[in-house]
This record gives structure tokens, C-alpha cells and sequence, in this order.
């Protein structure tokens, strides 16, 4: 290993291992509103669309919004397991 290499990989541990412990910290936090926001605003979505309350309400917009908030996890997720190899 020549002295670029060592000093390139000491500068990536250097930043990935902050960062890693920073996101493994709050990760709990993340999946619960993530989860709620996810399984709340799916039912939440359906049971208005159902129930026709208003005159229009915006259903594919709530649902993406909610299914948004699973991609983020997934994200989220995928994030910690790149930095913590």
C-alpha cells in the first residue's frame, strides 16, 4: 500500500466512521416516524377516499407521500449498510 492509498483510506475512516455513528444513533427514531408516517398515512389515505368527506380529496398525492416516507427508510437503511462496510 503506497502513502496516497493509506492517507486516502485514514481520511475516509475518518469521515465514515462520525457519520455511521451519527445515523446508527437516531436510526431507531427514523424507523418509528418513518413507520407510523408510512402505515398511518396509507390508512389514513384510504379511509378518507372511502369515507368521501370533502368534495376532492387528494388521494394518490397522500398515498405517494406516505409510500415516500418507505422509500426513505429503505434509503435510510441502505445508507448505514454502505458506510458501515
Amino acid at each position: 500500500m503506497n502513502m496516497q492509498s493509506a492517507t486516502a483510506r485514514l481520511f475516509w475512516n475518518a469521515l465514515r466512521i462520525p457519520v455511521l455513528g451519527a445515523l446508527v444513533l437516531i436510526a431507531p427514531i427514523v424507523r418509528f416516524v418513518c413507520s407510523c408516517a408510512l402505515v398511518l398515512g396509507i390508512i389514513a389515505s384510504v379511509v378518507f377516499e372511502v369515507s368521501a368527506v370533502g368534495p376532492r380529496f387528494p388521494f394518490l398525492l397522500m398515498l405517494g407521500a406516505s409510500l415516500g416516507f418507505g422509500a426513505f427508510l429503505v434509503l435510510y437503511e441502505g445508507l448505514i449498510a454502505i458506510l458501515s462496510e
